[in-house]
């Protein structure tokens, strides 16, 4: 949740974790042991190195898997690719094998990947991916993509993207990492004030609450121009943007009406349309999946709680059933869950809920919490949260395991937006 959304909501500041009384969910999943062999031509031991390392990286930090130590193999990869027997891979214990050939081509490189199961002693894909010369980091990525999705049965996201914003004096820039913290660019420079950075699905355009001078308003950037252009600039709020998951209506939190309300604009019309009417708060909108409803903070029941209203009209539906303050709600893309940010006895959590308000999960807890954010398959959920008066972004499974953090301690860091792919 935004600064200026925790004043409008009157809400107190934050006091120490210490204070803090949350059942912690922890899953009781026990992350695959992952056996990862890479071999490449003899003059690529460098690039080799780097290429393992991105890949035991991505898939070490999923927390689903746990790639082991490659002095416990009893074959080295060029053995393995002559003759694979299973017996050598599950008497070490490894549940998954990744067996990876790396070979530079004509203007790019090669990746040839084959992923086992050794107690089932069953092969589960076998690849080529390539890549130019200049993507062996994306290549890295796309492989272990490959193994999660080949092992779990669903989509990786180690291809994606993160953007945050990072304040320094009296400005605001938008930065770009890939999803391990690799790559990091500073994407635009300088704003007054930046909030709520917020991906299109297509990954072209970020809609952007910015300031001129005292007075927010919504933006459009352009990704690969740089090109900026106002879509909310009304008397009063303009805040909270959210591009709906088919591209065609932005979200978001207004006031000119004399009520802080719902918005909905049609990108294709240019034209805007009340959601909700209320005349408390109703604020920072996130879409379910297919579209069709929103969910949203209110203080109608007199506390800030999460709701969910659906786009065809009815009367909002309470989401958040435990405590008095949950805030900053954020739909999982796979539908069934809702995150936002808890505060219990002055302290802050992220949660998940189900959208029918059981269930409450609290994930992580820290200071000054903020911000959750889903990853494109619901796996994982980033958050920022504040360390030595230092805000940073985290990392958190959203089914329930140990928060880590993805930004320097060097630089402030918050309004994490993780891209739709």
């Amino acid at each position: 949740m935004q600064k200026f959304i925790l004043l409008i909501l009157a809400l107190m500041p934050c006091q120490s974790l210490q204070a803090a009384d949350f059942d912690i969910y922890q899953s009781s999943y026990e992350p695959l042991k992952l056996a990862l062999q890479v071999s490449a031509d003899e003059t690529l031991n460098s690039e080799q190195r780097m290429f393992y390392h991105v890949i035991a990286h991505d898939l070490n930090s999923s927390q689903s898997f746990k790639a082991m130590d490659p002095l416990a193999f009893l074959v080295t990869a060029e053995e393995s690719w002559r003759s694979l027997e299973y017996g050598d891979w599950r008497i070490i214990g490894s549940d998954i094998l990744a067996m990876c050939q790396l070979h530079a081509v004509e203007n790019g490189w090669q990746a040839e990947l084959q992923v086992h199961d050794p107690f089932r002693e069953k092969k589960l894909i076998s690849r080529h991916i390539e890549a130019p010369a200049s993507e062996l980091r994306t290549l890295a990525h796309r492989v272990a993509d490959q193994i999660y999705t080949a092992t779990l049965g669903m989509p990786g996201y180690f291809t994606s993207h993160i953007l945050y914003v990072t304040k320094h004096g009296q400005y605001s820039d938008l930065m770009y990492i890939d999803q391990d913290g690799g790559n990091q660019q500073i994407i635009a420079k300088n704003f007054t004030l930046l909030l709520s950075p917020d991906w299109s699905p297509d990954g072209r355009q970020v809609a952007l609450n910015t300031y001129v001078g005292n007075h927010p308003r919504l933006e459009f950037f352009d990704l690969r121009s740089g090109g900026r252009r106002a879509f909310g600039d009304f008397k009063g709020l303009n805040s909270t943007p959210e591009f709906s998951p088919d591209g065609r209506y932005v979200a978001a939190t207004l006031s000119y009406t004399g009520n802080t309300d719902i918005h909905i604009y049609d990108i294709k019309t240019q034209k805007w349309r009340v959601l909700t009417h209320y005349r408390g708060i109703d604020t920072t909108p996130t879409w379910s999946p297919d579209s069709k409803e929103i969910a949203f903070v209110s203080n109608r029941s007199g506390h800030p709680q999460v709701y969910r209203k659906a786009l065809s009209g009815g009367k909002a539906v309470l989401v958040s059933t435990q405590g008095n303050y949950n805030t900053s709600p954020s739909w999982s893309p796979t539908g069934e869950r809702i995150a936002m940010i808890s505060k219990k006895d002055w302290a802050y959590a992220v949660a998940t809920v189900r959208t029918d308000g059981s269930d409450i999960r609290y994930l992580a807890t820290g200071q000054r919490v903020e911000s959750p954010a889903w990853a494109p398959n619901g796996q994982m959920l980033l958050y920022a949260a504040e360390e030595h008066g230092i805000r940073r972004i985290y990392r958190v499974p959203s089914w329930g395991g140990k928060p880590e953090t993805i930004t320097s301690p060097a630089v402030d860091a918050s309004d994490a937006a993780w891209s739709r792919h």
